[in-house]
């Protein structure tokens, strides 16, 4: 593969703070912090809550590896409205990457789809139900590398609104390392297995 980035975001609100409004308003959740690994300089980058513009800039046109970057971070950076290509880009009017998003990927092969359609993808996808405990990025962490990933996403607004910020830096480059060792161990062998102990094959 080309060289790649790989990003997690995290949020300063809970999807049910009144402001929000839920699930479907990730933008209104607002940028918190970010951290990226690039592959061709094998350096990580922290962004705080004011990069939004600047990390939105950066992604621009590159290949963006995430774990479910394509539902959750391409809306929390670029919008509720952005759309998603056949190929798997995120774009609104300023900003387009490319995604390699493991988690849809697994879902891709379990599901056995195409990749020419991801629209298709992400509407079949919804149709499912969601285990947390077999398809969170520490369950398939733990079960495909024996990683023990700490902290839940879910703890970010709280770390923000306390101003703990090194914390929550500290959680989201957690994340963004154990993205970089599940994908690149997919990478390798072409394969991981679920928090069920299930195989998904990547060949």
């Amino acid at each position: 593969m080309n060289d790649y980035i790989i990003m997690d975001c995290e949020t300063q609100k809970y999807a049910e703070d009144p402001s929000v409004g839920g699930w479907n308003n990730v933008y209104g959740m607002d940028l918190s912090s970010c951290v990226t690994y690039d592959s061709k300089t094998d350096n990580y980058t922290f962004w705080d809550h004011l990069s939004r513009e600047r990390l939105c800039d950066y992604l621009n046109g590159k290949i963006v590896v995430s774990f479910n970057g394509i539902l959750f971070d391409s809306k929390l950076l670029l919008g509720n409205d952005r759309t998603i290509e056949l190929n798997g880009s995120t774009k609104n009017i300023k900003n387009c990457w490319f995604n390699v998003d493991i988690y849809i990927e697994i879902w891709r092969r379990i599901l056995n789809l195409d990749k020419s359609n991801y629209p298709k993808i992400i509407e079949e996808l919804k149709k499912q139900r969601f285990n947390k405990g077999i398809f969170a990025l520490k369950d398939i962490a733990f079960a495909t590398l024996n990683h023990t990933k700490s902290g839940d996403g879910a703890d970010a607004p709280m770390l923000f609104k306390q101003g703990r910020i090194v914390e929550l830096l500290q959680y989201n480059l957690q994340d963004v390392r154990v993205t970089k060792e599940l994908f690149q161990f997919i990478q390798k062998y072409k394969y991981c297995v679920t928090g069920s102990y299930d195989i998904v094959s990547f060949r």
